[in-house]
């Protein structure tokens, strides 16, 4: 069943307040290199971008977790 511009519309509408674009740019060669490795791996270098960046965010969150433990630890102990 076609969707209708409606509900396009609606779509449109969640993208622009859920969702956000990030770009780079980067030499020929790596850019390259990267679709190949994309390829090769059986994916898009969308989804291999976004891999990429949970997987960076994910660490970062463990570390900000982390340094919150460190930060209550040092609180307690000054009590």
């Amino acid at each position: 069943m076609p969707v209708s511009e409606k509900q396009k519309g609606y779509a449109r509408k969640w993208d622009k307040d859920n969702m956000r674009t990030i770009a780079t740019r980067v030499r020929s060669n790596i850019a390259d290199d990267f679709k190949k490795y994309c390829e090769e791996k059986g994916t898009s270098c969308t989804a291999e971008v976004k891999h990429l960046i949970e997987a960076a965010l994910e660490e970062w969150y463990k570390e900000l977790e982390e340094r919150e433990k460190q930060k209550n630890m040092e609180e307690k102990s000054h009590e």
